[in-house]
């Protein structure tokens, strides 16, 4: 057995084009002999990778089912308000920079620790959001899945995306969101929808999802598959949906970036990844 890891950060990590920082948790008793699931984390702008890594209660959650966390982290020398660089106006230089460093940093996971390389999923609030998206877009052979949460919908014109296949994607809005506003969640539907062939507007919603009032899925189907899913909740603002407390459906820190109403969105996440169980698992509604 592995002995664990505490969240720490990872200063050599090879090749840094994007001069980002590196942050890791890996859980207690891996089996060196096995491959397990991994978590890319993006944080937002203001934000912090420690920031994620205490509020939103990812770590309990893999040290019961076994999953290694990473963390990319911005630096304060590369954007004022430690946003990953994907909002207009900036070079695509310096986004795909960012983004090769991200990719060594799976890499250095991989070399390091025993990563399942078809189970590397990402997802990230607002700005990470949007540098999850282009992780999707530019290396869609790292990842299984990702997860958008309030993610702006910026993206540079002249952005070289891959020819895929491309993972299964989430789309996550808060309906009071008066950052990112609903409409770049719109955006963001339109163009995963062309990539995978599917018409934006064809899709089975749910209201009530899950039995929660203030939760609508869409599901958007193709050839018996959801490569595409979205999901809007009532009250929530640019923040997390958290429902803090002991079980394992449960977790974070309440504070002005979480909301609690009623539904543990980490916990979906990981469900959505098929990290809970090991296959892909669309949670039931």
């Amino acid at each position: 057995m592995l002995q664990g890891q505490e969240y720490a950060r990872v200063r050599d990590f090879g090749d840094n084009p994007g001069r980002l920082r590196m942050f890791r948790y890996v859980p207690a008793g891996l089996d060196s002999t096995r491959r397990y699931p991994m978590l890319l984390v993006l944080h937002g702008s203001m934000l912090s990778a420690g920031v994620m890594h205490r509020n939103d209660g990812w770590s309990k959650q893999a040290d019961s089912m076994k999953f290694m966390l990473l963390y990319p982290d911005q630096r304060f020398m590369n954007n004022p308000v430690r946003a990953f660089n994907v909002r207009f106006g900036r070079k695509r230089t310096v986004l795909e920079l960012e983004a090769r460093s991200i990719i060594g940093m799976i890499e250095y996971m991989k070399q390091h620790y025993p990563v399942d390389p078809q189970r590397v999923c990402v997802t990230g609030l607002s700005a990470g959001g949007s540098m999850s998206n282009v992780l999707l877009l530019l290396y869609p052979e790292y990842f299984r899945a990702g997860a958008l949460i309030a993610a702006p919908s910026w993206m540079p014109e002249d952005l070289d995306i891959a020819e895929g296949p491309f993972p299964r994607v989430a789309v996550i809005q808060g309906n009071r969101d008066e950052v990112v506003t609903p409409d770049h969640a719109d955006a963001l539907i339109e163009q995963w929808a062309k990539i995978f062939g599917l018409n934006p507007m064809a899709y089975e919603r749910i209201n009530g999802y899950m039995g929660n009032p203030h939760l609508t899925l869409r599901r958007y189907e193709k050839e018996d598959n959801i490569p595409l899913l979205r999901l809007d909740m009532e009250m929530v603002g640019h923040q997390m949906a958290i429902v803090p407390g002991d079980s394992l459906q449960q977790g974070g820190r309440h504070s002005i970036y979480s909301k609690d109403i009623g539904f543990h969105l980490p916990w979906w996440i990981l469900q959505f990844f098929g990290i809970t169980e090991q296959k892909d698992q669309i949670p039931n509604y």
